[in-house]
């Protein structure tokens, strides 16, 4: 504690300003899925093994080439679970993804407030906003950036646009916690910064693995069914569904492809 490093955060968001932007407008480049596994056959050296004279004992080459094989296999498994991933995102943000423990949520909302040189508008969780006090004339970290100058106070090389017009740069955050958090893709991409909780995140992952594997229950127990067996249920008798088209339920934070993550706290 006491490194600075939300500071240090608050000042990158400050300065990548606009390479956030150019990121937010580049299209989405749709997912290639990985290539199958190649068809082999299930008969190797050991089935033949004292059946056919003269054929020598398996050798240990047999064991190396299975490892082999469960390696390919795991690497072919990993490639499908990216491509999943990448299927889920549906838009690119300019913002920038903090998740946070839901007790230093309000630590991030007050180092926005305070460091950042512009209005700065907070929805969402607490619904607040706030604006700097116009007739403050102290610089801070925020404005050397902001204001076209380095670190050292020097004009940067790359700063076309005027003083004036980026120190009225605004900030919007939202804060995507508790039950009237809206969950919406193309809205959450429109804001330059959205925290969440590490319980939030959790909780929406929790729903879509288990709506995959209640679709798949249904799915063996419609099969069941119609060989005449009887179909599975839960402990509480109740028969498990899937979401509605057998869809899986995807988190809207997993739908966005943001132009950087902050995990805050995340031992």
């Amino acid at each position: 504690m006491g490194l600075g490093k939300t500071i240090s955060t608050v000042s990158l968001i400050a300065v990548t300003l606009r390479a956030a932007k150019a990121f937010e407008v580049v299209p989405l480049v749709p997912p290639v899925p990985p290539p199958p596994l190649p068809q082999e056959s299930d008969l190797t050296a050991e089935h033949f093994a004292g059946s056919v004279w003269g054929m020598p004992a398996p050798s240990t080459s047999s064991v190396s080439t299975a490892k082999a094989k469960a390696k390919e296999a795991k690497a072919h498994d990993l490639a499908e679970e990216q491509y999943a991933r990448a299927c889920r995102i549906k838009c690119k943000s300019r913002a920038t993804l903090v998740v946070c423990p839901l007790s230093t949520v309000a630590n991030w909302e007050d180092q926005f407030r305070e460091h950042w040189n512009g209005p700065v508008y907070v929805s969402g969780g607490s619904g607040s906003s706030t604006n700097p006090d116009p007739g403050s004339t102290q610089p801070t970290l925020i404005s050397m950036f902001s204001n076209g100058t380095d670190a050292d106070g020097q004009p940067s090389d790359d700063g076309t646009t005027s003083s004036r017009e980026k120190q009225c740069t605004s900030l919007r955050v939202y804060v995507y916690h508790g039950n009237a958090r809206r969950p919406d893709p193309t809205f959450l991409a429109d804001f330059d910064v959205v925290i969440t909780t590490y319980s939030t995140l959790a909780t929406e992952y929790s729903k879509q693995t288990r709506s995959l594997e209640d679709g798949e229950d249904v799915a063996s127990d419609s099969g069941n069914e119609a060989n005449g067996k009887a179909a599975k249920s839960t402990k509480n008798g109740k028969r498990k569904r899937p979401t509605p088209n057998g869809t899986e339920a995807t988190s809207p934070l997993q739908s966005v492809h943001w132009f950087r993550v902050v995990l805050d706290e995340a031992q």
